[in-house]
Formats: C-alpha cells, structure tokens, sequence
C-alpha cells in the first residue's frame, strides 16, 4: 500500500483509550485515533505513540519513561518522515505525584512543542507539521482517579494558560473542549463516543493541514 501521509499521534492515556473505570483498552477502531485513521482512510497512515501517564516533561517518580520532553525525539526518528505531529498532552502533570500547577504544565507542554518544531530526523527534509490537542480541564475526578488527582484545581485555567504559552508558535491548536466532555465515570478519560467525535475533529483539521 503507498502511504502518502504519515501522522503520529504523541499522547497519554486519553489517546492510548483507556476506558474509564477500568484498567481496559478500547479497540483502535474506537480509539480517537483509529477514528482518524478510518476516516481519512488509506492515503495515510495514523501512528499511536500513547502512553498512560505520560507527562509533558515532568518525570513522574512512581512511574518511569513518562516524561514527553526526554522520548519525543526518539520517537520521531523512529517513525521518520512524519509529515504531521499531534500532541495531546498535560492533564497528567495534575497528578499528585507531579504537582504541577497549570502555569507549570503549560511551560512544559510549550518546551515540549518547541523541541518538535526543530526535530528533522533523516530522511526529513523539514520538522512534521505540528497540531496541538488542548484537553479538556478536569472538574471532577471520581473514583480511583479521585485518589490520583485530588488537587485537580491545580489544572484549573489550563486551557487558557495553554493556548497563552502556545501563542506565536508556527503551529495549529484545537480546543478539545469546544467538542467532547470528560467521562461521567471517572472524570478524566474519554468514554467511546467522545472517542468517535474527537477522531472525526481531528481527522478533518488533519485533512486541512496535510492538503
């Protein structure tokens, strides 16, 4: 099959589709990525690099590997040419074992972002096009995510100070939160249908960007 386009996806547990309330994973034809995949169909080719917990660039202690900043060039070389990044990223860094303020997320999701747009491993020619995913503010937590995320407000206004920290980057935003809510189960994921509507957004602004 000739693939034309390359698009790796750079997320957490949202992305990687945990179900809420369980330790479960939905199927990648319900995942909001291989949503995105089916919609744009065989001319490209959607890559999930998403790992529960991952943090923008805070090494969380009770869990190795997490930290986006330190594996993000790595994974761009082994996926290279990608002709697209799509980061959703930071709801993570709200975890009482990392205790980053919003302030604090949105740096590192800005440093994070950064460092992809200078990223060109071989064969690039130029870095991937860059399209961030800003998640939805937690507002309530619930059951054992009550117990990982019990200073939540710490995310408070993270949409603002995202989108503030983002400002002026030669790259593409989208508000989560104008088309999908949090789970009602555990107040952090994302249930199946919001799975079907993210990865139809996205494919579209996808499909926009790449031409």
């Amino acid at each position: 099959m000739d693939i034309s386009k390359t698009i790796m996806v750079y997320g957490d547990s949202m992305s990687w589709g945990i179900i809420p309330g369980s330790r479960n994973r939905l199927p990648f034809d319900k995942r909001w990525p291989g949503v995105m995949q089916h919609v744009l169909g065989s001319d490209y080719r959607v890559i999930e690099e998403c790992l529960n917990g991952r943090t923008t660039r805070y090494e969380d202690r009770n869990r190795p590997l997490r930290q986006g900043t330190k594996y993000l060039p790595m994974l761009l070389a082994s996926h290279a040419p990608v002709d697209l990044l799509v980061i959703m990223l930071g709801i993570n860094d709200f975890q009482d074992s990392i205790g980053a303020p919003a302030e604090q997320s949105a740096e590192g999701l800005q440093r994070l972002v950064s460092l992809a747009l200078v990223q060109q491993p071989e064969p690039m020619t130029a870095p991937a096009r860059i399209l961030v995913i800003i998640p939805p503010e937690i507002q309530q937590p619930l059951g054992a995510m009550a117990e990982k995320f019990s200073g939540f407000n710490r995310g408070e206004n993270s949409e603002q100070c995202y989108g503030a920290a983002l400002a002026g980057l030669d790259i593409e935003l989208l508000y989560a939160s104008n088309h999908i809510s949090l789970s009602n189960v555990d107040g952090v994921h994302l249930d199946a249908p919001e799975h079907h509507i993210l990865g139809q957004v996205v494919a579209e602004q996808a499909g926009l960007i790449l031409g």
